[in-house]
């Protein structure tokens, strides 16, 4: 028993001294403590804010968003929120315009709004189809002009509106199409180009609904040629063709057969539109000066056209026709001397315009007028 005492105190002695040194290790974590992650001293200065730890002092290298003043919070940070990004106005971006200044001017001209308006004559087009009773020729210069003018970038005249206008004149004629007569409406009326065309191989398949019924099904293909010609010369620009496929055109019914063909028709439009209105933007916008009254300019272009009080255009001598020394055909005509620049005071009628003189002046009827944008 004695024995087993002496055997026992040494054991207690070592093992109360091993436990002393062992709790006042601060190297070594106590049994249930985590072990705390060292954190490096950071010199005193601004705040960083460690996700899911306090906010300790210290550098933070990349700029804080927090003002210096701000004291740091003792609390345990929450994750901070997405910043929301700034997003620029929706507005539309509308290209710079250079400043005009011509020579002879000491200031430049205000700009021209860039939405002008070319102004289109459609003729009727010709029916090359077996169906001569319909008026398909009509109907085609009608779905033209619609479209053209649903795209907001074409004022459309029709062939009566251009005839009255040129016998109002004085102006004897027999066929619009006749390239005197196109040039002349170019000059007196402002006419950028004329669209006139045929139409050919409209077919039919038709067919009964059912067994049963007596209603008609019907299919139809068109197709249609447009010639674009340019207003100030009278030559032809090009010429488009359009073909409809058959589907889409299904019609039933009364009147099935008719409805089908226009459903061709307006297929074979949409088919060659853009090209159309691509080539139309190639040409020089441009109208003419109708009538000068005292210090009154009349303009054959308007609020149709795409002109707003305040607009200032360049005033130009008609200009020479160039023709070519073999074909004789029309090159094109020079830019006319530079007479000087009106202003758009007032828009009056469907499409017609007052301006007067801000610069230069002796303008007269048929001198050319252009925006100043190059």
């Amino acid at each position: 028993m004695i024995r087993n005492k002496r055997f026992f105190i040494p054991i207690f002695v070592f093992s109360t001294a091993f436990l002393f040194v062992f709790a006042s290790c601060s190297n070594l974590p106590l049994i249930g403590k985590k072990k705390e992650e060292k954190v490096e001293k950071l010199p005193p200065g601004k705040t960083v804010t460690v996700e899911g730890m306090e906010t300790i002092k210290g550098v933070n290298p990349p700029k804080s968003e927090r003002p210096s003043s701000e004291k740091p919070s003792t609390k345990p940070s929450t994750p901070p929120a997405p910043a929301k990004k700034e997003t620029a106005p929706d507005v539309a971006s509308v290209p710079a315009r250079p400043s005009y200044s011509p020579p002879s001017y000491s200031s430049s001209l205000p700009f021209l709004q860039v939405s002008l308006k070319r102004k289109v004559a459609i003729l009727n087009f010709e029916n090359n189809t077996s169906y001569k009773e319909e008026k398909i020729g009509e109907a085609v210069a009608r779905k033209l002009s619609d479209k053209l003018e649903a795209t907001q970038r074409v004022v459309t005249l029709d062939k009566t509106v251009v005839s009255e206008m040129l016998d109002r004149e004085g102006f004897k004629f027999e066929n619009l199409s006749d390239p005197s007569v196109i040039k002349r409406a170019h000059q007196s009326l402002g006419i950028q180009a004329f669209a006139l065309g045929t139409v050919t191989d409209v077919s039919l398949l038709s067919s009964k609904a059912s067994e049963t019924s007596e209603e008609e099904v019907t299919f139809a293909t068109a197709k249609v040629e447009i010639r674009l010609i340019d207003a100030s010369t009278g030559n032809l620009l090009k010429t488009f063709i359009g073909r409809s496929p058959i589907f889409g055109t299904k019609e039933t019914g009364e009147y099935s057969r008719g409805k089908a063909v226009l459903k061709a028709i307006d297929l074979g439009l949409d088919d060659i539109l853009e090209s159309f209105l691509r080539q139309l933007d190639l040409l020089d916008w441009a109208t003419t000066i109708a009538r000068v009254e005292g210090e009154d300019i009349y303009l054959n272009a308007g609020k149709l056209s795409g002109l707003r009080i305040g607009d200032t255009l360049e005033v130009f001598e008609p200009g020479k026709e160039i023709f070519h020394p073999t074909t004789n055909l029309s090159l094109g005509w020079t830019t006319g001397k530079l007479k000087g620049a009106v202003k758009v005071t007032d828009l009056f009628g469907v499409d017609a315009a007052i301006g007067t003189a801000v610069q230069g002046a002796g303008f007269s009827s048929n001198d050319v007028l252009k925006s100043g944008m190059r």
